[in-house]
């Protein structure tokens, strides 16, 4: 196959995934129009209306899809859903005009936040969310408020107002869990392990047993302050789950309650205005929403933020492998795990040849480009439990649990070799080669083995292979 006709195949393969992007957008816009229609009382806007943050958050996570064939499949798919349920054409292309209005100008105001904000990353992120949604609320609101003086016989204030309040409330719940969705695979494993039973996966559920209950006592109780019941168990959950978890619990609390008072399975008392009781409704869902979630940003921030440092302290920022520190700690949890069964446990001793010459010659930028580049010819050659550290200069170890001498030493020497044949790109253009020497040690754990002791027998084994001449492995021998 020729290189043009490989490229031919690439962008005919990009070509038909966009192609189907786009059919999906429209799909689910109209599977989501359909879901949302199926909760519209007679008379009035659908109490859930899905499509639009769904959408948006389509869009959002998905810019390849957002050009003019994305945004006319979905309007279509608005279209489509209205009309298969007795929709008129002219109501149903204005609602739909509407209803992508509010979408676009969500998606162009999100391209004006980080992509973390996107994703509530930051204590900032619900704070932008807000404003995006009530903007998006507004414009599709300006657009689609007039068609209440056909639907409902009210002027464009009420509907204005009637449509972007159920727009906004409608974003904030249902967008963040479209935004934050870790992908199908992630959500697979989180749910193997969730359901493992333990005492710790019992007490993680407590906050949802609680938003139960709470939900449970505002059926029971009734009245306007059932709406606030289930505000402490979401806050909980915002402090114990993820902030897709969260965000899943909240828009099924806000939903249940989008549904469950106009259909009066709680009980509000009598209301003198049904449009403004529903307004006032659907605003203190919406202002309700962004709590746990703000919290949850908030808290999901402060643990990256948290993640982040703990990264820079195990970390050796130049070479990325395990910080002195870093590499005892975990070093000796391994050996604590292999003591009780004797099990096997090696080590190795690396250090850099004539290192102190690379940088006497090439200059220091030349031996900091040279640990780089040798970090990742050794971590090629371990095992997923292997730990590799730097433990200061140009002297490195690896901590191999499970491994006997002869294993070790098979391993050490395809990392010689490794380095061996690998290079440093100079400014200059002339390659740098480097090599390594190698000490290994080996030992069946006992309650008295130390790391210190290991690396010390390794050290000597390194020793040697320095003075044999550089570039070898030794074997310490007892």
């Amino acid at each position: 196959m020729s290189a043009t006709e490989a490229k031919s195949q690439v962008v005919e393969s990009h070509a038909t995934r966009s192609v189907v992007g786009i059919l999906i957008v429209g799909v689910v816009v109209f599977a989501a129009s359909l879901l949302g229609i199926l909760t519209r009382p007679v008379g009035f806007l659908a109490n859930v209306w899905p499509a639009n943050a769904i959408l948006l958050g389509i869009m959002v996570r998905n810019p390849r899809y957002a050009g003019l064939a994305g945004w006319v499949a979905a309007f279509i798919g608005y279209v489509a859903a209205d009309l298969v349920t007795g929709g008129t054409w002219f109501i149903t292309l204005w609602l739909s005009a509407a209803n992508t209005t509010g979408a676009i100008t969500g998606y162009l105001l999100f391209q004006l936040v980080s992509e973390d904000d996107r994703k509530l990353q930051h204590s900032v992120s619900a704070l932008y969310l807000f404003g995006i949604c009530l903007a998006a609320a507004a414009a599709s609101g300006l657009v689609g408020g007039g068609a209440a003086n056909l639907l409902f016989d009210r002027n464009f204030r009420t509907g204005f107002t009637l449509w972007s309040v159920a727009e906004l409330v409608n974003n904030l719940v249902i967008l963040p869990v479209v935004l934050t969705f870790p992908g199908f695979r992630a959500l697979s494993h989180l749910w193997r392990l969730s359901g493992v039973p333990s005492v710790a996966a019992l007490r993680r559920s407590a906050p949802c047993v609680a938003l139960f209950v709470s939900v449970a006592a505002g059926v029971l109780m009734g009245g306007p302050g059932a709406i606030a019941f289930p505000i402490p168990a979401l806050l909980w959950s915002a402090l114990t789950y993820s902030l897709f978890t969260t965000s899943v619990l909240t828009m099924l609390s806000c939903i249940w309650l989008l549904l469950a008072i106009p259909a009066g399975l709680v009980d509000m008392g009598t209301q003198a205005d049904l449009f403004r009781s529903l307004d006032s409704l659907r605003l203190g869902i919406a202002l309700m929403a962004l709590g746990p979630l703000t919290v949850a940003s908030v808290n999901t921030g402060r643990k990256n933020l948290i993640a982040r440092l703990q990264h820079i302290a195990d970390y050796d920022v130049l070479t990325g492998a395990l910080s002195r520190s870093a590499f005892f700690e975990r070093g000796q949890a391994s050996l604590d795990e292999l003591i009780p069964t004797r099990g096997n446990i090696a080590v190795l001793m690396l250090d850099l040849d004539y290192f102190k010459r690379i940088n006497d010659l090439h200059g220091h930028g030349a031996g900091d480009a040279a640990l780089k580049a040798f970090f990742p010819l050794v971590s090629k050659n371990l095992g997923a439990d292997d730990l590799f550290g730097r433990l200061g200069g140009e002297e490195f170890a690896v901590l191999m649990p499970a491994t006997a001498l002869a294993q070790a030493t098979a391993v050490a020497e395809r990392i010689r070799m490794s380095v061996d044949a690998g290079e440093v790109s100079m400014p200059s253009g002339t390659p740098l080669k480097f090599t390594v020497s190698i000490g290994v040690a080996a030992f069946e754990t006992e309650p008295s083995t130390s790391i210190d002791a290991m690396l010390a027998a390794a050290d000597k084994a390194l020793y040697k292979a320095k003075a044999g001449g550089r570039n070898r492995v030794l074997v310490h021998t007892s």
